[in-house]
């Protein structure tokens, strides 16, 4: 079982570079293929510049989540202003809380993503189910 006083832990990404490549290939993957002549991000792209965050947590030895037992139990988006072609962006990811109910254990996990002024572009919060092994 994870430890509680890993609560609070943050993982930061170094910047991503929003490119009109990436946002297309990862439209292509997703099966959107409008043209637009001023090409916005789809709102699941973020999870393109926050992945690191989300690897970060996975792989931390220290918190050694049992991810071959892991679920993705929700996610959610919120969104201060479209990410285009050009943008910059750093996420910095926050373990909110860590709990545990009958064999399992649940982490929510937050994420806010930034632009090189240091404005707020997007934030998100994903659920974790780890299943017991058992």
């Amino acid at each position: 079982m994870t430890d509680r006083r890993f609560r609070g832990r943050t993982y930061e990404t170094g910047p991503f570079e929003v490119t009109e490549e990436s946002i297309r290939a990862y439209m292509r993957a997703t099966g959107d293929e409008r043209e637009e002549p001023d090409l916005v991000a789809p709102p699941t792209y973020a999870m393109v510049y926050g992945f690191d965050a989300y690897w970060q947590l996975w792989t931390d030895p220290e918190v050694a989540l049992d991810t071959a037992h892991l679920v993705h139990g929700e996610q959610r988006f919120t969104f201060h202003r479209p990410v285009r072609p050009g943008d910059q962006l750093r996420t910095t990811g926050r373990i909110a809380d860590i709990s545990a109910r009958a064999s399992m254990e649940f982490v929510d996990f937050d994420l806010s993503s930034t632009d090189v002024q240091g404005h707020l572009v997007s934030e998100a919060t994903a659920l974790f189910v780890i299943r017991s092994p058992q």
